[in-house]
């Protein structure tokens, strides 16, 4: 259904459209036009009237309504009031279409100011409630950078004041740092002062020993002369014994007694004289018996805290200063190295040659003194190497044999092939690695393999030409690489002790005829 201003408006547009056709006819008639203006706001409406054209009276006069009348025709028409009446009669159907339209005129108004009222009220709502919900998000939102804005002054605020102290610790720290570096300057240059002088009494020393060296060379050659003549004398005397044993029984009994006495004094004679006053003594290693006179390397018995019985060991009296026991020994693959854990606590092997000394018997020895360690190797082209450990220590059989090792240097390689601490010893039946492969089993023999590691001196014994790309050979990695087996080694042990140079002052050279005044004693 149409709405009411709708209906309005074409009532207007349907006499406005009358009006135009009075207005056609009135141009048709001719004549004088008549105009009438309507104001309404800003906008006016201008009607034209035309001059309607004579037609015969109506035979009544106009009434005051707004209808038509039918025109008569028995009237007798008055042509000359004709126009005046027709002029009346428009005029006031003008007036009541004008007041007709005021009234519609005043009606729109009254519903468009009511429309016009509801929709700025709404308009109004609208744009409050969206001005309202800006101005919340702007309050959140500002809420929110405050509140950010105050977090990161805190947090500035925080770290400048960390930083503040980082300085001053650092500051502290830097004053602290330069006492230290003039407190270590001073005490360089004390030690350089020091070092001084010891060169000083180092060249000294050298130059004492190089002639007590002398002294002894001299010695050493006057003692050969008279041991050949002792030979010689002693041979003289073994022929006459000889001869004079078909006397009696006695006699040949006393002369085989001789006959021992003699020899025994013979090879005393050729080990020197500190041998045999070492014959004598109990000893816990060769630096013990360095140190009471033997200077010659060979086989000697030691006693070793804790262990029942005496050992045959091979002493070194020549590398680094000598006083050097043996612990390992491998030169042609004489002995089978492929051992259960047993046999590496107990030793096995000929201390004369290749051989183990024995896991507990170093354990041992390490344990009552502080020992160093030298490792010594020799590869197929005759290239010798060496590495040394200035403190060296094996754990208890509790422990695995746990070794220690620390203070490396020599020319073996940039570092060491052996794990400095904490690795323990590993067979073929005590899998003791940090590796689940069993290195023992996969690689041969007993060793601190840690995780099958850099070394294993105790591997397989490969002959020349068949010595590369043996990873369970007898290996050095920094030497000659992780598949190169090497031809010997030495692994050896010796106290830590100053080093002095030897006197021999205290040494009893023994005179060929006190020598001699004992055999016929004897």
């Amino acid at each position: 259904m149409p709405s009411p201003p709708a209906m309005l408006l074409g009532g207007l547009l349907l006499i406005v459209a009358s009006t135009t056709v009075a207005q056609r006819r009135g141009q048709e008639a001719a004549g004088r036009r008549r105009a009438h203006r309507v104001q309404h706001g800003q906008c006016s409406y201008t009607f034209v009237l035309p001059e309607p054209e004579p037609c015969p009276p109506e035979p009544e006069a106009f009434g005051g309504s707004n209808s038509l009348q039918r025109d008569s025709p028995a009237a007798t028409l008055n042509l000359g009031d004709w126009p005046s009446q027709r002029m009346r009669q428009l005029e006031k159907m003008l007036e009541n279409n004008t007041q007709w339209l005021q009234k519609l005129e005043r009606y729109i108004q009254m519903n468009l100011r009511l429309e016009l009222a509801q929709a700025q009220q709404h308009m109004v709502q609208n744009q409050t409630a969206t001005m309202l919900e800006l101005g919340t998000s702007l309050l959140t939102q500002t809420t929110a950078q405050t509140r950010k804005l105050t977090d990161v002054e805190a947090q500035v605020l925080n770290q400048t004041s960390r930083m503040e102290i980082q300085l001053l610790e650092t500051s502290l720290s830097t004053n602290k740092l330069e006492k230290q570096l003039l407190l270590q300057g001073h005490e360089l240059h004390r030690l350089q002062g020091h070092n001084s002088a010891l060169e000083t009494r180092v060249q000294a020393l050298e130059t004492q020993q190089q002639a007590e060296l002398a002294s002894l060379r001299g010695e050493k050659e006057r003692l050969r002369r008279l041991l050949g003549r002792q030979s010689g004398a002693l041979a003289g005397l073994e022929r006459t014994l000889r001869a004079a044993s078909s006397n009696s029984s006695l006699l040949q009994r006393q002369q085989h007694q001789l006959l021992e006495s003699v020899q025994r004094l013979v090879r005393v004679m050729a080990q020197g004289p500190a041998s045999m006053r070492a014959a004598d003594q109990l000893f816990q290693d060769c630096a013990e018996i360095q140190r009471f006179g033997a200077n010659a390397s060979g086989i000697y018995t030691i006693h070793v805290a804790n262990v029942t019985e005496p050992r045959k060991v091979f002493c070194d009296m020549e590398a680094s200063g000598g006083g050097w026991t043996l612990i390992q020994r491998r030169e042609n693959g004489s002995v089978n190295f492929q051992r259960n854990w047993k046999d590496y606590k107990q030793g096995f092997g000929n201390p004369a040659g290749e051989h183990w000394l024995g896991n507990e018997v170093v354990h041992q020895l390490t344990s009552r003194a502080t020992y160093s360690l030298r490792v010594e190797l020799q590869d197929w082209e005759g290239n010798e190497a060496y590495a040394q450990y200035e403190h060296f220590q094996l754990g208890s059989e509790a422990q695995l044999y746990r070794l220690s090792l620390s203070g490396y240097s020599g020319s073996a390689g940039r570092q060491s092939s052996l794990v400095l601490q904490g690795t323990n010893f590993s067979t073929r039946d005590a899998d003791n690695d940090n590796c689940l492969c069993k290195c023992a089993q996969m690689l041969s023999g007993g060793w601190w393999f840690d995780a099958c590691g850099l070394s294993n001196l105790n591997g397989i014994y490969y002959p020349a030409r068949h010595h590369v790309r043996k990873l369970n050979g007898i290996r050095w990695h920094y030497f000659q690489g992780p598949s190169y087996s090497l031809r010997t080694t030495r692994m050896m042990v010796g106290e830590l002790r100053p080093r002095e140079a030897k006197t021999h002052s205290e040494e009893r050279v023994l005179d060929p005829n006190d020598l001699l005044q004992s055999v016929f004693t004897l």
